[in-house]
């Protein structure tokens, strides 16, 4: 049996982390009662052998810093949201990447596969240009990412002022695609064009990035924000900072004692009902638009670090529900306070990846793994961003039944 963060036993249960652990942390001695709820070590992370992560056969430390790269910091990241949009041209086409993505690429590579006669968009990709010597590691980890998505067409644009690895790069992924048709395959640098179609002006032909851009005002008017660069979503997931850090620790011990004696006088076996007791009303409020407050914020983070309560939330997270569930996730996410950050930040996670933005999903991965290394939901839902796993999958993989995250 594993042992607790106090060195004992998990069957000594509360009554002796209420002696030892809170003495010290009673923040430490909570995760140690919720963990009472369904014990599992946290050190494994699953794997999803259906599903091999493309690039998963190089040995090379350059390639494997590439496939790393994809979905990565500043790395890269997928995104599956439906278009609403039809591009008619290459102009159109680039001033439509910030609605595939939610925020105005730049120096980045972008992938989309395409399908049918009409060349529907799905599954898309960004990932920041390569330095020149991992060009053709990269372009073999893009194209595996596009077969494994069952791609039949590709749109390929690399927007960036390193012009020659653009054109490198290009050249490397259209060797790449094989069976794959390039429907598009261009790059520019924020005020030209460039295309390999024969007779293409060798100064590439000027075009105009604006935000007023019929495929961008159709987008917000649809309720999509597009956010300057993809740094600006990454603070949307900055750890809470002063002064209302503070505030939040305040909020968070005084719930934490409440929850805490609860936890003591409640059965095992009942935890997690008790638990969704307390959060249910709060997802149910935020899900409805009301304001919640701190100490919603601080009780729902509290109550989710404990798998079975975070569990029966993860359950609640369907495809009909993700883009409620996100935001109310988000929420809690930009206030909650060590050491609770994991399993919402995870729950996070999952939501933004079944509405299909695998950036913002991979964002709130690395404030979780950052958070703790070896939280094995964390773990998996990077696994499956660095596999480009599809959303239409998750049924399948859960059928399945990823062992105890």
């Amino acid at each position: 049996m594993p042992p607790t963060m106090t060195g004992r036993p998990r069957s000594d249960g509360l009554s002796r982390c209420s002696t030892d652990a809170k003495n010290a942390s009673r923040s430490r001695c909570m995760i140690v009662a919720v963990d009472r709820m369904a014990p599992v070590s946290r050190a494994r992370r699953p794997r999803l052998h259906a599903h091999p992560r493309p690039g998963s056969r190089v040995s090379t430390v350059a390639e494997r810093e590439a496939d790393r790269r994809l979905p990565g910091g500043q790395r890269g990241g997928m995104t599956q949201t439906p278009s609403i949009y039809t591009a008619h041209d290459i102009p159109d086409l680039l001033n439509a990447l910030p609605t595939l993505f939610g925020f105005r690429p730049a120096e980045s590579l972008v992938a989309v596969a395409t399908h049918g006669p009409r060349r529907r968009f799905g599954f898309r990709l960004r990932v920041d240009i390569p330095a020149g010597e991992d060009v053709q590691t990269l372009a073999r980890v893009v194209v595996g990412h596009l077969r494994h998505q069952g791609a039949e067409g590709a749109i390929v644009l690399a927007v960036t002022r390193q012009q020659e690895v653009a054109r490198d790069l290009l050249a490397a992924i259209e060797r790449e695609l094989d069976q794959i048709d390039v429907i598009v395959c261009a790059r520019a640098d924020g005020e030209r064009y460039w295309s390999d179609e024969p007779g293409f002006p060798v100064a590439g032909i000027a075009y105009e990035s604006s935000d007023h851009h019929l495929s961008i005002v159709q987008a917000v008017a649809a309720g999509q924000q597009i956010l300057p660069d993809r740094d600006a979503l990454v603070q949307r997931y900055r750890a809470v900072e002063q002064p209302r850090r503070a505030w939040m620790d305040r909020t968070t011990a005084e719930v934490l004692d409440e929850v805490v004696r609860v936890v003591s006088r409640t059965p095992d076996e009942d935890l997690a009902e008790v638990g969704m007791g307390q959060v249910q009303p709060i997802l149910a409020r935020g899900l409805a638009g009301e304001r919640l407050t701190d100490d919603d914020l601080a009780r729902l983070s509290i109550w989710v670090s404990g798998i079975a309560v975070r569990d029966q939330v993860w359950s609640q997270i369907t495809t009909e529900t993700a883009d409620g569930m996100l935001r109310v996730l988000a929420e809690v996410s930009r206030s909650v306070v060590p050491p609770f950050e994991p399993g919402v930040l995870s729950l996070t996670a999952f939501a933004a990846w079944l509405t299909g933005d695998g950036t913002q999903s991979l964002i709130a991965v690395e404030r979780a793994l950052a958070a703790d290394p070896a939280y094995s939901m964390a773990g998996l839902m990077l696994q499956m961003l660095e596999g480009g796993v599809p959303p239409s999958q998750w049924s399948a993989i859960r059928a399945v039944g990823p062992a105890s995250a």
